[in-house]
């Protein structure tokens, strides 16, 4: 007997949300005002007819969001590759859908990244094109913000999640217990025919940071997002 493949989860709660829009229900639109685009309105107080999907990820393991928020785990695998490449770029995605005459918009929240590997990186986070324009060479725009609103409020009947790309670039200068270090010694004395003698030595070393990517802890970012009405 054929077994008919699972649908993604998005198109999951899209159905459960459908059933639930013809049966009568308003589905409120949650979350919570966010700092980076605050008007003063309580978003949390609106309902709305139609339903709304929002999901955030790595490609291939995105998570849907849970009470408007869900998280992109950071794993050490990537902790590892800073340390012995000194940069990395972590390529994740946002999928979102919101239909009616609502909006949908989200931010993005780095966390305290600690004092281990990432915590001596200087982090940037911004949107490209696609999963592949994630590299350590990628530049982001001159007003590039963790935001976005991908739907906007004119009305919507899509089913369809929008898909955006993000790349999270870490690069590390110089680990704090690393460097290089040179040093000479020089010596005057006279042999038993009463010459002068001199003799100098110099060394060199380095010294690599004693980090561990194994000890890194456990990294997320944190993606918040809100529907809305014009």
């Amino acid at each position: 007997m054929k077994h008919r493949k699972a649908p993604p989860p998005w198109q999951r709660t899209l159905k459960l949300a459908a059933v639930a829009s013809a049966a009568g229900v308003l589905i409120g639109s949650g979350g919570t005002t966010l700092a980076l685009w605050n008007t003063g309105i309580d978003f949390s107080a609106q309902s709305h007819s139609g339903y709304e999907y929002f999901a955030a990820g790595t490609p291939g393991a995105t998570k849907t969001a849970v009470d408007g928020q869900v998280t992109v785990p950071i794993g050490t695998d990537t902790a590892a590759t800073l340390k012995e490449q000194r940069a990395v770029a972590i390529a994740f995605e946002t999928q979102s859908v919101s239909q009616g005459n609502t909006g949908l918009r989200y931010q993005i929240a780095e966390p305290d990244w600690g004092d281990n590997i990432f915590g001596a990186a200087s982090t940037t986070l911004f949107r490209v094109s696609s999963a592949a324009a994630c590299t350590v060479d990628a530049a982001p725009s001159a007003d590039a913000q963790p935001v976005s609103t991908p739907v906007g409020a004119t009305y919507s009947a899509s089913a369809e999640p929008v898909v955006e790309h993000w790349c999270l670039v870490a690069v590390v200068d110089e680990f704090s217990d690393e460097g290089a270090f040179d040093n000479s010694v020089q010596a005057t004395a006279k042999d038993p025919a009463d010459v002068t003698v001199d003799a100098t030595d110099e060394w060199h070393a380095e010294v690599t940071t004693v980090l561990d990517p194994a000890k890194e802890p456990a990294h997320q970012l944190t993606v918040s997002y809100e529907t809305f009405r014009p």
